[in-house]
């Protein structure tokens, strides 16, 4: 489950909760139930006040899932300070996915944002220009109650401030308003405000539609996300913190059927078609990789790994390629010390590549789906993991190397998974910049030379300590049917 699902949450919690006529403020407390379609998974809660001339606010989000019948709790714990005018004095908000802690806070200094970002022992500060129409919490809310919400046909755009989407500014929400409607809660049908939310990121959008009583509580949140449908309800605390003795699963979401087996080759042509509604994804083109519309429910995606395909000459700046994140903590003494044993005799960049990424797959000895979303010094460190694991920490001991690095998303063939036939399943994986061109190397199958087996959805630097990079996966799995055919 992706960051940006929270959000989502918190957004959705943050803007529109409390409405008046006026941007007066009203103390919250709530909670709410998170269900993934029938099953409960979690709860949130929400709670703002006031201390003096200061708003200070605190979210709270659990939640409990099975990948491959491992059980996992995400937990995020989101606390932020803003002036009543609405604008930001500090934030801190931390995360952790399987027993892994990730923090990143920050504060206001003059024009600055100064972020602060942690996980493991990796941290690092950066400073990014403030923009003051950015909220995040009572920010949000003031807005919304400025703008209004029971007007059918009302629009407007707010600039939101998430610690899962990146810092470095603030990605645009769209709200569009539809007045009142008959819902259903529980067994009761009842009168609430439909409000619409789109949020903006960089590799896509993240939508909700949420209903509101008279006063404007939130009563019922939904969204859909990789085909499952999320809802969130408002309950009493002790309903909300109550869980369910099953765990809902998660991984066979990410499984995608197909019609045949995917040639063993160089290039094969794949058709994908919208199960609901029209197309709107955008899915990464570039080396390798090429996509045509069809109409208005499908695309042609051609794959071409052949070595011999027309290299496209362009100016690449490769400094993100190249530094140490978050994630990618390259100047961690272990990640440069597994570099150089990794490397062996290798001197040619491409033989380098290819030895890194049999190391990789032959030190990762423990691999399994229980780790949440690992740093490369942790996984150097543990020796576990999957796909994620895998693709992080060659990535890393590449860039350690000086060859500059990003690691893909999409999804790869198998003959068999989890007992399915023929499908195609999320996967991430890594490409290596050689020769001037990205090449694909996949460390959690030991591949150097990767058929044309996999579509990719997006590529990331990691630059930035977000994962809204697999935003396009989620919003497309289990809502995709695909075709493979063969190559021209």
């Amino acid at each position: 489950m992706p960051l940006s699902f929270t959000a989502l949450i918190f957004l959705s919690l943050s803007g529109l909760n409390v409405f008046a006529k006026n941007a007066e403020f009203t103390p919250v407390d709530r909670w709410y139930e998170v269900y993934l379609g029938d099953s409960k998974v979690g709860y949130v809660s929400d709670i703002m006040q006031k201390d003096g001339d200061v708003i200070k606010s605190r979210n709270e989000f659990v939640m409990q899932i099975k990948r491959a019948g491992q059980s996992i709790e995400i937990t995020v714990e989101h606390e932020t300070k803003e002036k009543l005018s609405g604008e930001l004095i500090d934030f801190s908000s931390e995360t952790k996915m399987a027993g892994i802690p990730m923090l990143k806070k920050g504060r206001v200094e003059g024009k600055e944002l100064v972020v602060y970002e942690k996980q493991f022992i990796t941290g690092k500060e950066t400073r990014y220009t403030f923009d003051p129409e950015g909220g995040m919490s009572w920010g949000l809310r003031k807005k919304v109650l400025e703008n209004g919400f029971q007007e059918a046909g009302k629009t407007y755009q707010i600039k939101v401030y998430s610690p899962d989407l990146g810092m470095k500014a603030p990605v645009k929400a769209n709200i569009i308003c539809s007045g009142k409607k008959l819902i259903k809660m529980g067994k009761e049908k009842i009168h609430a405000y439909e409000v619409d939310m789109e949020l903006l990121s960089t590799f896509g959008s993240l939508k909700t539609k949420s209903w509101f009583d008279k006063d404007c509580v939130a009563l019922r949140t939904d969204m859909n996300m990789g085909g499952m449908n999320i809802s969130m309800i408002q309950v009493p605390k002790k309903k909300a913190k109550k869980m369910d003795t099953e765990v809902q699963e998660l991984l066979l979401s990410s499984v995608v059927p197909l019609n045949a087996a995917v040639p063993k080759g160089d290039k094969n042509i794949y058709m994908m078609e919208s199960v609901k509604g029209e197309w709107s994804a955008t899915l990464f083109e570039g080396t390798g990789q090429k996509v045509e519309k069809i109409d208005d429910k499908s695309v042609r995606v051609i794959v071409d790994q052949s070595t011999k395909k027309k290299k496209v000459e362009e100016e690449i700046d490769l400094k993100p390629f190249l530094s140490s994140s978050v994630y990618l903590d390259t100047d961690d003494l272990l990640i440069q010390k597994l570099a150089k044993k990794g490397k062996g005799k290798a001197k040619t960049p491409v033989e380098v590549a290819k030895k890194l990424t049999k190391f990789v797959f032959r030190y990762m000895t423990n691999k399994n789906y229980g780790v949440g979303f690992a740093t490369a010094s942790e996984v150097a460190r543990n020796k576990e993991g999957d796909c994620t694991e895998h693709s992080m920490l060659l990535a890393a001991l590449g860039r350690a190397l000086g060859i500059p690095t990003r690691v893909a998303t999409g999804l790869v063939y198998a003959d068999e998974f989890e007992g399915k036939k023929d499908v195609l399943v999320y996967h991430m994986w890594t490409q290596f910049y050689l020769d001037g061109d990205w090449v694909n190397l996949d460390a959690a199958l030991g591949l150097v030379k990767c058929p044309a087996d996999r579509i990719t959805f997006t590529v990331d630097s990691m630059e930035e300590d977000t994962m809204d990079s697999v935003i396009p996966v989620m919003e497309l799995i289990n809502n995709l049917k695909v075709t493979v055919q063969l190559s021209e």
